[in-house]
């Protein structure tokens, strides 16, 4: 719970990949997790438990383990239809980085930000110690090479009338 600032909407990521670092979230996690921790005030209250001061507590009141969080986003993926409801095929909870990767760099795109210029900012952000680490989770979309495309497109017309 000391991790989560929802007044200035960071979290603190202790000690992951052997470093730490703060994060800015966005308002509508800010305000899910208000909602949550409400809810969380009352199943502590109706339990009774002791408040282990962690963020994600078991109905009893107990903290939340790191196999049963992975087991409910699991279910979560089969319940979507993004995973299959047996095996080890399907959409993986790790696969969230991806995603979240990619799309930051396809909004940057369209924004007509430098991508290449805003790299180190998305590294530090998923907690890479440089752009190399963060190489695996850039894939090429079909949207992110329309928009390199086109921005190829412009550039190449500007040089044509400069001559």
């Amino acid at each position: 719970m000391v991790d989560v600032d929802l007044r200035r909407a960071i979290l603190t990521v202790q000690r992951s990949k052997g470093r730490s670092r703060i994060l800015a979230i966005r308002d509508d996690l800010v305000e899910e997790l208000r909602q949550y921790i409400r809810y969380r005030e009352k199943v502590l209250t109706t339990s009774g438990a002791d408040d282990p001061m962690t963020l994600f507590i078991r109905l009893d009141g107990s903290a939340l383990t790191l196999h049963s969080a992975s087991d409910a986003l699991r279910c979560l993926l089969r319940n979507l239809g993004l995973k299959p409801q047996r095996g080890r095929s399907g959409a993986r909870p790790y696969e969230l980085r991806h995603a979240f990767a990619v799309h930051r760099l396809t909004a940057w795109a369209e924004e007509g930000v430098d991508v290449h210029a805003k790299l180190p900012w998305l590294s530090a952000y998923l907690g890479h110690q440089n752009v190399l680490g963060t190489e695996v989770y850039l894939k090429a979309t079909p949207q992110l090479l329309q928009l390199a495309s086109q921005r190829f497109e412009r550039h190449s017309r500007a040089k044509r009338y400069l001559r």
